[in-house]
């Protein structure tokens, strides 16, 4: 295949070729059945290292222009003439590349979706910083609602990045502590340690 793509940015074994790229977009698509957004699926590529920055929307558009993708509520979704390329030409991509692609996409998608479900809020106070971090249980309310004050926004990043990775661990975390279940919390405390 012609390497026509630039290469800045990509590790070894990673695509050179436009069309390796847009095979690799559909495959994604395919494979993972994922509502991602255009943005989401270029952040997962270059994350990757698979594909060149500058490449991957320029590919996403041509595939949007040739009718192989389009656009439905934000998200990029395959057309039949996308879901017969994946299937056709996946072969010709490397395993490794697509196990990546696949394995980078899913990773990134679940982090977004643990950032839609749970929200943390980070604001200034006399003291330093107020941290508030809620998993959110949709119309009938918050399933956890959980206010922190904190000395400085370092601290209040590292608070919000955990709670963000951790949600459903913290939770029942605080159950275990408010209830005074002993085994639920040593249960719990493994399974923190297993995720770290």
């Amino acid at each position: 295949m012609q390497n026509d793509a630039l290469d800045a940015g990509i590790r070894p074994g990673g695509l050179r070729s436009k069309q390796d790229i847009k095979i690799l977009i559909c495959y994604i698509l395919e494979k993972t059945g994922l509502k991602l957004s255009c943005q989401s699926l270029e952040q997962a590529l270059i994350s990757s290292q698979l594909v060149n920055y500058f490449e991957v929307s320029d590919c996403i558009s041509d595939l949007i222009a040739k009718g192989n993708l389009k656009i439905e509520d934000e998200y990029c979704v395959l057309t039949s003439s996308g879901s017969r390329i994946a299937a056709e030409l996946e072969e010709s991509l490397p395993p490794s590349v697509r196990d990546r692609a696949v394995g980078t996409a899913l990773t990134l998608y679940e982090k977004e979706k643990r950032e839609r479900e749970n929200k943390v809020n980070i604001t200034p106070s006399k003291t330093g910083f107020d941290v508030e971090c809620k998993i959110l249980g949709g119309e009938d309310g918050d399933l956890l609602s959980l206010s922190l004050s904190v000395a400085d926004r370092e601290q209040a990043k590292i608070i919000k990045e955990h709670f963000l990775e951790k949600p459903d661990i913290i939770y029942s975390a605080v159950i275990a502590l408010l209830t005074g279940n002993n085994d639920f919390v040593k249960d719990t405390l493994e399974r923190l340690s297993e995720k770290s």
